[in-house]
């Protein structure tokens, strides 16, 4: 259920459209790049705004809007009401914030609040303990939850996993990889939740693909040039000069492996491969990343949410801000569909898709 999107060619890198888990049907690589292209994905009012739908849909906001995250819970619920603004919409929404204080206990009864008020689909919590209580707390209600977590463990029954999922987007990046001809990948990854389910999802794409796993590596924090440079050595020799390397770090993370990289090679590395994130470094600057390649939203797409976004509130959006923005409006979206009625599981996993800020 990953929407797919377009490929968007930069001068020295190429950005792949997100590969955000969004609760929506899974379509070809080509029939979706193909959809795009035509605009025949729905968009922000691309829906038939011709039918009169008058009954207000309720949505619920799980968030925390008081404790240590409320600026950010906060910036969320700014997001959700500039979805609403730009989307647009002949059915009218109606949002029902809902704090949950950052934790678990209270995130439950939130979540059971909003469903006692009429929401008929909600959107949250953040933090994982809280998202896996929403989760419990609505899966026999009927309501779809739309987790804002990438974690697909937490899910229950009706709920979706919302976030840039790390294995999602590792099948993306592979399958791009492939239509290319590279056949062989190794990989170095970060020792973390986050690197372990990236890894998940390189492997089950190679396997699905046929393609060839050289060795994989982990980092941890305390790592050396020299333990880089060392895990490093092993995966370009297994790889040679036409296979690949994943390597889905953050951006901060990256220039220590740059120059591992460059140093091994002398400046003629492989074709790298990584993750949503690397667009907030200048890679073309970095040795060794002439022919990189991510996962990752459209860029433009993102700038011009955060310019709208400083521009109305006069400040820079949250990380986290245009995922919360995607899912108000395709909710918006989707219940111009629903046609006066509430909104089900069903409804979500629609076919069409949807194409938002994040992917």
């Amino acid at each position: 259920m990953t929407p797919r999107g377009l490929l968007i060619l930069l001068a020295t890198m190429t950005v792949l459209a997100s590969c955000t888990e969004k609760p929506v049907q899974r379509d070809s690589q080509e029939e979706a790049e193909r959809r795009w292209s035509d605009g025949s994905l729905p968009r922000y009012g691309g829906v038939d705004q011709t039918a009169s739908v008058s009954t207000t849909l309720k949505v619920g906001l799980l968030l925390p809007l008081t404790g240590q995250y409320a600026n950010y819970g906060k910036n969320m619920m700014n997001a959700a009401t500039l979805a609403l603004f730009d989307a647009n919409l002949s059915r009218p929404i109606d949002l029902l914030p809902r704090d949950t204080a950052g934790n678990a206990s209270s995130a439950g009864t939130a979540a059971v609040d909003a469903l006692a008020d009429g929401a008929s689909a909600l959107i949250g919590p953040v933090a994982p303990a809280a998202v896996a209580a929403a989760a419990r707390a609505v899966a026999a209600s009927g309501a779809p939850l739309l987790m804002l977590s990438s974690d697909r463990r937490l899910a229950e029954p009706g709920s979706f996993a919302a976030g840039h999922a790390p294995e999602a987007m590792a099948t993306r990046i592979v399958d791009f990889a492939f239509r290319k001809g590279v056949r062989r990948i190794a990989a170095l990854a970060p020792r973390t939740a986050y690197g372990e389910a990236a890894m998940r999802g390189l492997q089950a794409a190679a396997a699905s693909r046929g393609v060839q796993l050289g060795p994989a590596g982990y980092l941890t924090d305390r790592a050396t040039p020299n333990d880089i440079q060392g895990i490093l050595s092993q995966a370009l020799a297994a790889i040679g000069p036409d296979g690949a390397l994943f390597l889905p770090f953050s951006a901060e993370k990256l220039p220590p492996i740059a120059r591992a990289i460059a140093a091994l090679t002398g400046g003629k590395s492989p074709i790298l491969l990584g993750l949503d994130g690397w667009g907030s470094i200048g890679l073309a600057t970095l040795p060794s990343f002439g022919r990189a390649f991510y996962a990752g939203p459209d860029p433009a797409a993102t700038a011009n949410f955060r310019q709208r976004y400083a521009a109305t509130f006069g400040t820079a959006p949250a990380r986290g801000a245009a995922l919360v923005y995607d899912l108000v409006a395709m909710v918006g979206v989707a219940a111009q569909s629903a046609r006066g009625k509430g909104l089900g599981v069903h409804t979500i996993q629609a076919a069409t898709g949807f194409q938002g800020v994040e992917g």
